[in-house]
This record gives structure tokens, C-alpha cells and sequence, in this order.
């Protein structure tokens, strides 16, 4: 499970069931960046945890990990 807050009373919480850590964090900063909560330096600073290539044992790309959803908001 992750939850996160902020100093502005706002808060966050999800859970992966398959407990996928990267895809976490990388949803989790997602989460954060379509709700408008990062400025430029924050999502600087949290890019590593977003997309990302995956690479085999052999050092070749395979894929990538990415965020594909948009927050439905009312």
C-alpha cells in the first residue's frame, strides 16, 4: 500500500495487489502529476520512478514500463 500527504491537507492512498513496487511508484508519481500536485523541480526529481525500459539479463531492451491510464476527475 502506498500513501502519501502533503503539507496542504492532501492525501493519497492505493494498493497493487500483485505488490509490483515499480508500477507503485510509478502510478503513485502518475497519480500525482495528473492531479496537478508536482511542479517542474518535483517531477525532475521523481522521473526516475516513472516510465522506464526494461532490459533483460542480457542487457537488451524488452520493453518499458508506463503509465497508460487518465484520472477521470468530476
Amino acid at each position: 500500500m502506498q500513501v502519501l500527504g502533503s503539507r496542504a491537507g492532501r492525501g493519497l492512498c492505493h494498493q497493487d495487489r500483485r505488490r509490483q513496487q515499480a508500477a507503485l511508484f510509478a502510478a503513485s508519481v502518475e497519480v500525482l502529476d495528473q492531479l496537478g500536485w508536482l511542479d517542474d523541480i518535483q517531477r525532475a526529481a521523481l522521473a526516475p520512478w516513472r516510465a522506464q525500459a526494461l532490459v533483460n539479463a542480457r542487457g537488451l531492451r524488452v520493453g518499458e514500463r508506463k503509465p497508460v491510464f487518465k484520472l477521470q476527475t468530476p
